[in-house]
């Protein structure tokens, strides 16, 4: 953002009535996001309105005033969600501008059979795009698709693309384990350098904290741990948590602080589990409510949704009660079921699935619908999520890198350790 003489944008609080050259800045800011100013020259209701709406898009109190909090995320060069616009030319159709942006027409919430005309704004998004990797790079496919890789060690061989480290411990979903590396505040010390060990001398971006259930107990003591990790960790690496159900909110009885945590951490990951009995790999109204659950206290744009691009396999017994799932790969998965000659059938939600039989037992696979990305992105526009992560890479449809940009940009990360 090119600066103008006098006051530099973000040194005063901007306001209804305010004049000059950060007025202007701002202006500039405000209409690059997609936001209509008209021929606005000052701080005047427009821009007012702007504002408000920005803000609402953000998470923060839509009063309308550009205070600290306001700069403080607008003028931050990691922010993971970046509203684009694109102003229609003259004789410009709606296929020429998604060929323009490389993305499809679903990208700009505008129906391949609608006509744009000249001067119409199409609103866009550039939304993080990350891939849990347990063992190394294995996809060649989303090569340069992704902002980064979430790995649970330092990788052997060189990655042009960002990582954070998840370390792989067993007390990842274990409450007594973590309760025991929290319970004093010399634990909590040893933890914390424990924690940081993984990412010294590497050249990870990021920490992510890999503990996904905390026991309420226990809240108050998590949120001392990750202030601590915040203290410790150096700019400008980043500090990862998991929030949701099985890290219970504050209550009078306890819980963690959720707004602390967000204030704290620059991405919150929401998992969305995977079904416990044979059916769809992403429910929709699932994944809505908890990201509905989590943004009166987290800022939206902090928010990763992880999604599941594997298979399942279920094994079926003899009075039609399924066991556990089994992860495969996408490819594995399928071609298991044309091994086995196995059949399509269709459940209650319209979703289709193979069914095979092997040596007297039944089994059912299922993968990811074709409808997955599309569902995926509006949870992820309508809540204006940081963005995505894969679970995980490898295990997918390799046609889904050419539907995820069909949706939004890869939004990169302009951070480095170096």
């Amino acid at each position: 953002m090119a600066l103008l003489p006098g006051k530099k944008l973000g040194s005063r609080v901007l306001r209804l009535g305010h004049k000059g050259p950060d007025v202007q800045q701002l202006h500039e800011f405000l209409r690059l996001q997609g936001y209509d100013l008209g021929e606005e020259q000052d701080f005047g209701y427009l821009t007012k309105d702007a504002v408000r709406r920005w803000q609402r898009d953000h998470g923060l109190v839509a009063d309308g005033i550009a205070g600290k909090r306001f700069f403080a995320l607008a003028l931050n060069e990691n922010l993971p969600i970046r509203r684009r616009v694109h102003v229609v030319e003259p004789k410009e159709t709606l296929e020429q501008v998604a060929q323009r942006y490389e993305l499809g027409p679903e990208a700009f919430g505008v129906s391949h059979k609608k006509t744009v005309y000249p001067g119409q704004r199409l609103i866009f998004f550039d939304r993080e795009i990350w891939a849990l990797c347990t063992n190394g790079a294995k996809s060649e496919h989303g090569r340069g698709a992704l902002t980064g890789l979430i790995c649970s060690a330092p990788p052997s061989g060189g990655l042009p693309e960002p990582y954070v480290i998840r370390p792989a411990t067993g007390e990842n979903g274990d409450v007594v384990k973590v309760h025991h590396h929290l319970r004093t505040p010399r634990r909590r010390r040893k933890t914390a350098r424990d924690l940081l060990e993984f990412i010294e001398g590497t050249k990870a971006c990021g920490l992510y904290v890999p503990w996904r259930a905390v026991a309420p107990v226990d809240g108050r003591r998590y949120v001392k741990l990750i202030k601590r990790l915040r203290r410790l960790l150096k700019p400008p690496a980043m500090l990862w948590v998991e929030l949701g159900p099985s890290v219970p909110s504050w209550r009078f009885w306890g819980g963690v602080d959720y707004a602390a945590v967000s204030q704290l951490v620059d991405r919150v990951v929401l998992n969305v589990p995977p079904p416990v009995k044979p059916g769809p790999l992403f429910e929709r109204r699932q994944a809505e409510e908890m990201v509905e659950s989590l943004v009166p206290t987290v800022h939206s744009w902090k928010i990763l949704l992880k999604v599941p691009v594997y298979a399942l396999l279920w094994e079926i017994d003899d009075e039609g009660n399924p066991g556990e799932g089994t992860r495969l790969p996408y490819q594995t998965a399928l071609s298991r079921a044309f091994r086995h000659g196995a059949r399509i059938n269709q459940d209650d939600w319209g979703y289709s699935y193979y069914t095979y039989k092997q040596r007297g037992a039944a089994y059912h696979i299922r993968l990811p619908h074709h409808s997955l990305l599309a569902e995926i992105s509006a949870v992820a526009n309508r809540h204006n999520l940081a963005g995505l992560i894969l679970d995980e890479l490898g295990m997918e449809d390799p046609r889904l890198w050419q539907g995820l940009s069909r949706y939004f940009r890869t939004a990169s990360l302009n951070i480095s350790r170096e």
